[in-house]
């Protein structure tokens, strides 16, 4: 990764620091983005990386962004996409709710992409790209119908993709965790401390080591889907 200009989204959460931290100690270029008040232009300066907060659900913030990773890192060679928000069952959001929890899990990472593969092409040495999904979509839990709709389309948007983009040399990695120990999940730090101890939650860090895994493959190696989960997942 020494050298490689990596943009980051969702970094100011759990998994996008310490992925964020890694590339750092790899001797890569990180650009982070993560939502406006999501304590991220602290995090940034703490580690030194640039940074811009934009609200990934707006096109035009989007094109703000790119705009920025372009002048700061000049070219782009990896979209890491950590951005997320958790949801409740569908008859208990207003329509306003999901379709934010849909534009920003799965509209985000479509628009990223697009504009992180015009970049990458210009480059002319290949990249890749890799989304952050969920294992959800392959348990189907009550109450998690609006946020599976979202983590299933970027499941078959990744597994597509990466066909229509194999000949250029651009990787497509779909990582799928399990329960995270982050922020996203409806209990206290002291609580998601005592369920990753007990092995019910994932630490961030460990699938952080998942997305460095699939960006560090040789040339010609594609970590396709990766699946990680606590061992003590839960299956309802």
């Amino acid at each position: 990764m020494v050298g490689r200009a990596v943009l980051v989204t969702g970094a100011a959460g759990g998994v996008g620091r310490e992925v964020a931290t890694r590339l750092l100690e790899a001797g890569a270029r990180p650009f982070l983005t993560d939502r406006p008040g999501s304590g991220l232009t602290a995090f940034a300066g703490e580690c030194g990386a640039a940074s811009l907060e934009a609200d990934l659900t707006d096109g035009r913030a989007i094109a703000r962004l790119f705009d920025a990773v372009t002048e700061e890192l000049d070219s782009l060679d990896d979209l890491i996409a950590c951005a997320g928000v958790g949801s409740g069952p569908l008859m208990e959001m207003d329509e306003a709710g999901w379709r934010y929890v849909i534009e920003s899990n799965l509209m985000s990472y479509v628009a990223c992409t697009q504009r992180a593969v015009e970049c990458i092409r210009r480059t002319g040495r290949g990249g890749s790209i890799i989304l952050v999904g969920s294992i959800s979509v392959h348990i189907k839990a009550v109450g998690e119908s609006v946020y599976n709709a979202a983590k299933g389309g970027v499941a078959s948007f990744a597994e597509t993709l990466r066909k229509e983009l194999m000949h250029e040399h651009i990787r497509v990695t779909l990582i799928e965790p399990g329960a995270i120990a982050s922020a996203m999940q409806p209990f206290p730090p002291e609580e998601r401390a005592r369920m990753m101890a007990e092995h019910q939650l994932l630490p961030p860090a460990a699938v952080a080591d998942a997305i460095l895994f699939a960006a560090t493959q040789p040339p010609g190696v594609d970590i396709v889907t990766l699946r990680i989960e606590p061992q003590i997942q839960k299956v309802v």
